[in-house]
């Protein structure tokens, strides 16, 4: 079944180079500024076109660092799966017994307390597991996943918050790209997320407030991460990631 996956992930991709609707870049790009209005200084900002296909994504980004977790070949660069865009990660976990895979960002400064927003593009086919993004502090281990929230894009294409079934919200699509933005509010006493799904096919936002068991954890806020664990299985594609964080 696993192999089937794999084969099948790949057949997706070829067939959706050709049928990817060509506003994508531009919409995208469009609806990123929408999220920008105030002024903000930016702490990770993905690049991954000077990398060659095939090989993991490069160390230094545009903007701070990224860190492949997982064995080689798990995390690697690919063609778009939509054009015109440029290229983006593929995080692999191609069988039960593979160790888990992801992709994490890291800020190229800490700056404590504030209001961050962080925004990407993903791509994730039909028959594949969940894709997770979260949330961890600065200078974190790639091996360590100590994360303060995390968003599970579930198999009912939905997303949970935290393992908990009564946050599931919104609707997102497969085989086509689509945008989460999840902006951070970080204080002494509380932090909260606004978690917003948009693009083509996908709806939906949630709010939600940060356990205070896990306030001194999203303090710390310094980097994210991209990727699928146990037991989920298949792949998913992830570009233009960014983080900025408000300085008005």
């Amino acid at each position: 079944m696993n192999d089937r996956l794999v084969t099948s992930r790949a057949s997706t991709r070829r067939r959706y180079l050709t049928r990817a609707k060509p506003a994508f870049h531009g919409g995208l790009l469009a609806a990123l500024a929408l999220f920008t209005g105030c002024a903000t200084e930016t702490l990770f900002k993905s690049n991954f076109d000077p990398t060659p296909i095939n090989q993991p994504p490069a160390h230094v980004q545009e903007v701070g660092t990224a860190n492949v977790d997982g064995p080689a070949g798990n995390v690697i660069v690919v063609v778009p799966p939509v054009t015109p865009s440029g290229k983006w990660v593929e995080v692999r976990r191609p069988n039960t017994q593979s160790p888990v895979a992801g992709l994490q960002g890291n800020f190229s400064q800490f700056r404590g307390e504030g209001v961050y927003t962080f925004s990407a593009a993903l791509f994730i086919p039909a028959g594949n597991g969940v894709a997770t993004i979260q949330f961890e502090p600065f200078n974190q281990p790639v091996s360590t996943l100590t994360s303060f929230l995390h968003l599970d894009f579930m198999p009912d294409n939905r997303v949970r918050i935290d393992d908990k079934d009564a946050t599931m919200f919104g609707s997102f699509p497969r085989n086509q790209p689509f945008i989460v933005q999840v902006t951070l509010k970080i204080s002494a006493t509380a932090a909260t997320a606004k978690i917003v799904l948009s693009g083509a096919g996908a709806s939906g936002q949630a709010d939600y407030a940060i356990i205070s068991a896990l306030l001194p954890v999203a303090r710390q806020f310094g980097a994210i991460r991209m990727w699928m664990g146990f037991p989920w299985t298949g792949a998913f594609d992830v570009t233009n990631i960014v983080v900025t964080r408000r300085t008005d």
